[in-house]
């Protein structure tokens, strides 16, 4: 794969974008980083992180096709959802519109508000977060379980993520108590003779 200076312009571009996602204390390093990358660098650092969407298409529609793997935890006709790679917290997911729009569908609310609740019931968080965000010109909700403890986004593993996926996916039993009957059955019913009218 080689890219053109305009591409690897864009990629710089997309990149600088994503930064909103990182701490602010680490924004600014980060920038002169990319910023000072020659195009030869920057096709390394793709092809090093896997990144070959960015010469080219949006991520997430390369995860709604099914070209990019994903950690997916629930879906409809509208979009899908999926595991943050970098969350913030236990259960952070991804609503995708299956189009590339700039602006979320009202069709995507059933899809977030059905994430939502599973989030809420699986972990019991504090409150959840729903945010509205557009990356790659690709606009997309947020789903954020909130403990009380989050500080930073944080990489996680393709284990930690599959063992999340599959935590989420498991069935939710609830348990069901029979009503307490108000019949005392050791009670004896007395048996009446019968009647003759």
């Amino acid at each position: 794969m080689s890219i053109t200076s305009e591409e690897a312009s864009k990629i710089k571009e997309h990149l600088l974008g994503q930064l909103e996602n990182f701490p602010e204390d680490k924004r600014s390093q980060i920038t002169e980083q990319i910023n000072s990358m020659t195009d030869e660098q920057i096709e390394a650092f793709i092809e090093q992180n896997k990144l070959g969407h960015l010469g080219g298409g949006c991520v997430f529609c390369s995860i709604v096709k099914e070209e990019i793997p994903s950690y997916k935890i629930a879906e409809d006709s509208s979009g899908i959802a999926v595991l943050e790679l970098n969350p913030l917290s236990k259960g952070h997911a991804l609503i995708i519109p299956k189009e590339h729009l700039e602006e979320v569908p009202v069709s995507l609310k059933s899809l977030t508000q059905e994430v939502a609740k599973k989030l809420e019931r699986r972990f019991l968080p504090e409150k959840v977060e729903i945010n509205e965000i557009k990356i790659m010109n690709h606009a997309l909700v947020e789903v954020v379980p909130i403990y009380g403890d989050e500080t930073e986004r944080s990489k996680a593993s393709e284990k930690e993520l599959k063992s999340l996926q599959e935590e989420i996916l498991k069935p939710v039993k609830i348990k069901i108590e029979e009503p307490q009957s108000h019949v005392d059955m050791k009670e004896e019913i007395p048996i009446l003779p019968p009647r003759i009218p």
